[in-house]
């Protein structure tokens, strides 16, 4: 059996670099080199937020509209990197929506133009299996007419099968011995650009000790869930991936409860005003990811049965999936006002500078950990007043009790005692079986709603799939629960 795997090298060449003889490489036979030559002109708000997000908006001369949602480290999140867009002679409306997380709607303007002399070469073995290519780039970078700077980048990429990784390897060892240096791999606008294209992004969470004050803590937390909404801002958009909905609702659940969490040391009109910016768009994305959960536990019940009863279900989900389709047109209308552009301005100014108390001053470690133990406390009574056999509604009180005060653990871990962060994990386990037994419920009652639409053996068996899911969990949560309390520390600080 063979692997194919694949390792790029970048490196760049200053002008003593001669290109070697690739042919005299051992076990590499060199293929004819491919010439082409790109005109590009690069796009970007006046403080460069696209490329600093990790993005990239270019027109191609013959070639059209690119963008680039980042790659590596930085960029958006679960959706797909490149899109390519027909040439117009003003950037498509389009490709300004997929990059609105990380321009919040300000004008775009050409910043920079380049010329690049590209020559591709096929590499393969002497058996004439193909091993690599080798991408060699001479950039130029013009202002007008003028040549204002010139690079030379090298990428070889591999792909090792049966050992013949080590073929590139040569490869590359031959680059270097003929004046190339091996570098970072940087995308050309950045490398043409220099500093201010590499500068970090407007939203950066600060790494926190238990030395830090509280109020750069309270900065942390509130960077890292606006950062997490702006990189899956374009997810939310494409609608190709689930989880980017997912993950923006929980960037704002997140900060909500963040908020709430640290509301003694923040300015308590600041706090509710951000807080009730964020409701809106929380409910929305809500209602999107409620939908999508319901339909995939629902396919997945459905998958269970009978072809033809799949047939009969498959019918009575196209509602719901009518529904959903609805719930995501106006998401995307709210998110492509100028309401929601305004909000992403008050969310990456809070994460830069939060309106903290004079107290934040004080140290994290000592002022923040009481602060999430609250949660924790409420969550305990709640349980504490539940009956020997509660409703599902209390049940599903607990699971949002539970999900505050994981997130308030969560928020404090960074300063707080190292057993918080197990804590926080036992905490999860019970929203996690809690929140499987709330789904089956919405989803029983979803599919008792359904029922005239519905054949009745075939409703039937969904919903005593869904009944014996919540019976299950309504089992297993007092489990989660006493693990839960056997993690809480005895001390927070």
């Amino acid at each position: 059996m063979t692997s194919d795997t694949r390792r790029s090298w970048t490196l760049v060449a200053g002008p003593r670099y001669h290109a070697p003889d690739l042919g005299a490489v051992e076990g590499v036979v060199a293929g004819p080199a491919a010439a082409t030559r790109v005109r590009a002109t690069y796009y970007d708000t006046a403080d460069l937020r696209i490329l600093r997000w990790g993005g990239e908006l270019r027109l191609e001369a013959g070639h059209g509209w690119f963008v680039s949602l980042g790659t590596g480290e930085r960029g958006a999140l679960h959706v797909e990197r490149e899109r390519r867009f027909a040439a117009s002679p003003t950037v498509p409306a389009g490709a300004l929506d997929l990059l609105t997380g990380f321009t919040r709607g300000a004008a775009c303007k050409p910043v920079l133009h380049t010329r690049t002399d590209r020559h591709d070469v096929g590499l393969a073995s002497v058996e004439g299996a193909l091993i690599g290519r080798l991408r060699d780039d001479v950039v130029t970078v013009m202002e007008g007419r003028r040549i204002a700077a010139r690079f030379r980048e090298i990428v070889a990429t591999g792909v090792g099968v049966n050992g013949e990784g080590t073929a590139m390897g040569a490869v590359v060892a031959a680059l270097c011995d003929s004046g190339a240096v091996p570098a970072h791999l940087a995308p050309t606008a950045v490398r043409a650009i220099g500093a201010p294209a590499n500068a970090p992004p407007d939203v950066a969470a600060p790494r926190v000790s238990r030395h830090d004050s509280a109020a750069v803590a309270v900065r942390a937390a509130i960077a890292a869930s606006v950062s997490r909404l702006i990189l899956h801002d374009a997810a939310v958009r494409d609608g190709s991936d689930p989880e980017g909905v997912h993950q923006a609702r929980v960037a704002t659940r997140r900060l909500r409860s963040d908020l709430r969490t640290f509301l003694p040391l923040l300015d308590p009109v600041w706090t509710e005003h951000l807080r009730d910016q964020l409701r809106e768009i929380a409910a929305l994305l809500g209602a999107v990811r409620d939908a999508d959960v319901l339909l995939g536990r629902l396919r997945s019940a459905a998958g269970s049965l009978s072809i033809a009863e799949q047939a009969a279900a498959g019918s009575a989900l196209e509602a719901l999936q009518r529904d959903r389709d609805r719930a995501r047109i106006d998401l995307l209308a709210w998110m492509r006002s100028r309401r929601y552009t305004a909000l992403l301005d008050d969310l990456v100014a809070a994460a830069n500078d939060p309106h903290t108390s004079s107290e934040a001053s004080g140290d994290a470690a000592v002022l923040l950990p009481p602060l999430a133990a609250g949660p924790w406390r409420k969550l305990r009574r709640l349980v504490r007043q539940l009956g020997p056999d509660p409703e599902d509604a209390e049940l599903h009180q607990v699971r949002i009790r539970a999900k505050r005060a994981r997130y308030a653990a969560e928020a404090v871990t960074p300063v707080a005692r190292h057993a918080v962060a197990g804590f926080a994990d036992a905490v999860a386990g019970v929203q996690e079986v809690l929140g499987e037994h709330h789904d089956a419920v919405v989803a029983e009652a979803w599919l008792r709603r359904a029922g005239d639409t519905t054949d009745p053996m075939v409703l039937g068996e969904l919903v005593g799939l869904q009944r014996a899911a919540a019976a299950a969990a309504r089992a297993a949560w007092p489990r989660a629960w006493k693990a839960a309390q056997r993690a809480h520390p005895r001390s927070w600080t």
